[in-house]
């Protein structure tokens, strides 16, 4: 009985766990499901595994667009990076200074002269304000000017957002600010008045020439471009060919910068600017150089001074080249330079003073001399505008003629060569420039014809005893006031 009752105890025990290890096993078994078809979905498993899958995965994506839309809104807020000043160049001679602000990017600028000093009686400020500009680090903050005119140059912020320079002057006469593109310039030209001191001098007998070697003293007159020779005839029994009235005739014209002494002969482009590419690998630069060096002998051999706004390949900023005339008080001002054209059939001479551009070739020529898009120059007509008044336009139109009709003389001895005319357009070469200033396209580069001539020594030098010849009856015409005193 024990026996049996022991039997049975032990049977309903294994009976026992029987179901639990059952139920145990399902259990395993349904988490291994669980786990399978969940690999199965990340790993891109199809059926029920792979859209269990997918949903988490559709409702993270709202998030995740929603992440990357922000980063552009917080770009929108971003203020534009400030245009920064990379250089300040200061070129100055006894009543001329020319202050150039070289920036990465457009600025927009407000200048004002202000009234003069009680403390300091004939020193004035004039100040230029940049808007949204910075100064990059190592460029100097203050300059000190050697000249009569400018006396020194501060730069430094002077609100948030604001950038300011301010022009310390003495004896000032006249100021201009404007603007060059590529890279962007603001350019502060001022002027002074005449020292007592070269007034006396100018007004010495004799003291119309300079020494050997050195520009002349001129007192300038804004008022010159309107003097004509007298035409008209003297008095009865009045002799007007005195010699005490012909030296004061000299020195009238003296004193009025109507005299012609001093040439300053600028050789297009150079250094890193090689300007225009001809045929058979012709530069553009080594022409120019070339042609300006064979008119600055023959001008010598003339009796002139000559200066060189370059005598090397070296790269020389064009509103350097007016800044070193003005501050060497150069009379005249010739800029050589070849012409191009993607037609190849263009050619012929033409030659150019300052003034608005009229015709779209003039548009043309000036764009690419200035190196700006052509669209560009209606907003540098703008400037020009307000610019001319100081300029001596009809000197520079009348030496533009005596030159050009010159050097097409010459050149025509060797070659049927096109009359292109006389011309005016902007160029930033010639603008600011305190003399008649004139730009010579000596011929098109990228024309066979004359691109072969332009290798021509001998024709090269043709042209530059033209060009020479131009500024010989320039002043002659000029000067016959005085002959006729």
């Amino acid at each position: 009985m024990f026996l049996v009752l022991w039997a049975g105890v032990c049977l309903a025990a294994e009976a026992g766990k029987a179901p639990a290890s059952v139920s145990a096993k399902k259990t395993i078994a349904q988490a291994g499901a669980k786990d399978a078809k969940s690999v199965a979905g990340k790993s891109g498993g199809k059926k029920s595994g792979g859209e269990k899958a997918a949903a988490p995965a559709k409702q993270a994506e709202p998030k995740a667009s929603t992440q990357q839309a922000k980063p552009p809104k917080k770009q929108e807020a971003k203020a534009p990076k400030p245009a920064v000043v990379t250089d300040v160049q200061v070129y100055s001679g006894r009543d001329y200074s020319r202050i150039v602000l070289v920036l990465s990017d457009e600025a927009r600028h407000h200048w004002q002269v202000l009234p003069p000093d009680p403390k300091e009686p004939g020193v004035r400020r004039l100040y230029v304000d940049l808007d949204d500009a910075v100064v990059r680090r190592g460029v100097p903050g203050r300059f000190d000017v050697r000249g009569d005119v400018a006396r020194k140059v501060r730069l430094s912020p002077f609100k948030p957002g604001v950038l300011r320079m301010v022009v310390e002057v003495e004896n000032l006469k006249t100021q201009q600010v404007f603007v060059l593109e590529n890279p962007y310039r603001v350019i502060v030209d001022v002027q002074g008045e005449a020292s007592k001191k070269d007034a006396g001098a100018a007004s010495k007998p004799g003291a119309s020439k300079p020494a050997a070697g050195k520009p002349g003293k001129k007192g300038r007159s804004a008022e010159a471009a309107s003097v004509q020779p007298d035409d008209k005839p003297g008095l009865p029994g009045v002799n007007l060919a005195t010699a005490s009235r012909k030296r004061m005739a000299r020195q009238l014209v003296e004193q009025l910068g109507l005299t012609v002494r001093t040439v300053m002969v600028d050789a297009g482009h150079g250094g890193r600017d090689s300007g225009a590419r001809g045929v058979g690998g012709l530069w553009e630069k080594n022409v120019n150089l070339q042609v300006a060096k064979l008119l600055g002998k023959q001008l010598e051999q003339m009796g002139f001074e000559v200066l060189y706004t370059r005598t090397t390949d070296k790269y020389v900023p064009l509103e350097v080249r007016t800044a070193m005339a003005n501050a060497q008080k150069a009379d005249l001002f010739v800029s050589v330079h070849c012409n191009a054209h993607g037609d190849p059939k263009s050619s012929g001479v033409e030659t150019y003073s300052l003034n608005l551009a009229s015709t779209p070739d003039e548009v043309r020529v000036a764009a690419r001399e200035n190196s700006v898009d052509p669209r560009r120059i209606s907003d540098m007509q703008k400037i020009l505008d307000e610019l001319m008044h100081a300029s001596k336009l009809s000197e520079s139109r009348e030496f533009a003629k005596s030159a050009h009709s010159a050097t097409l003389s010459q050149a025509r001895r060797s070659l049927d060569l096109r009359d292109r005319g006389v011309h005016e357009a902007p160029f930033y070469v010639l603008l600011g420039a305190k003399m008649p200033a004139i730009l010579v396209e000596i011929g098109y580069i990228t024309n066979p014809a004359e691109g072969a001539k332009l290798k021509d020594p001998k024709y090269l030098e043709g042209l530059a005893r033209g060009i020479a010849e131009g500024v010989k009856a320039y002043k002659q015409r000029i000067e016959r006031f005085a002959d006729k005193g």
